[in-house]
């Protein structure tokens, strides 16, 4: 079988695919989003967007992400001042994932807290981790 080859061109032209919603409904068609820290390089949340998430994105600078539990687009950030502004987006070689390097103003990006209270600054705080024994069991591990 032959690989595909797609040709490279300057144009932006995100491709966006069907998706359900959390309770199992269509939702508009939807795109990979991973937002990455800006410079550090730690990534700190995945996502998705639909057409009018990526327009205000840009239009704005800030991240808006489309909500597949709430089914609307909302601006990351919006109700607890948490909000992402946007230094670069990049697109894949296959055009259907955004990379965002953000900047964040205000707390941690993560909607739950850790034992003082405060957002956990990135989503992915939790290692998983093995115990073999009788049979093997996989357990998290905080980093923060």
């Amino acid at each position: 079988m032959m690989p595909i080859i797609f040709k490279e061109t300057k144009e932006f032209k995100p491709k966006f695919r069907p998706a359900l919603h959390y309770d199992g409904t269509l939702a508009p068609d939807l795109i990979t989003v991973v937002l990455q820290e800006n410079p550090k390089g730690n990534v700190l949340y995945a996502a998705t967007m639909n057409a009018e998430a990526l327009a205000l994105t840009l239009k704005t600078m800030r991240v808006h992400l489309y909500s597949r539990e709430a089914k609307k687009v909302r601006r990351k950030g919006a109700t607890s001042g948490n909000e992402l502004a946007v230094m670069d987006i990049c697109i894949n070689c296959n055009e259907d994932c955004l990379l965002i390097k953000v900047n964040q103003l205000g707390g941690g990006v993560c909607h739950t807290k850790n034992e003082q209270g405060q957002n956990h600054s990135t989503c992915f705080y939790r290692v998983v981790g093995k115990i073999i024994g009788k049979t093997t069991e996989y357990v998290l591990s905080f980093l923060e």
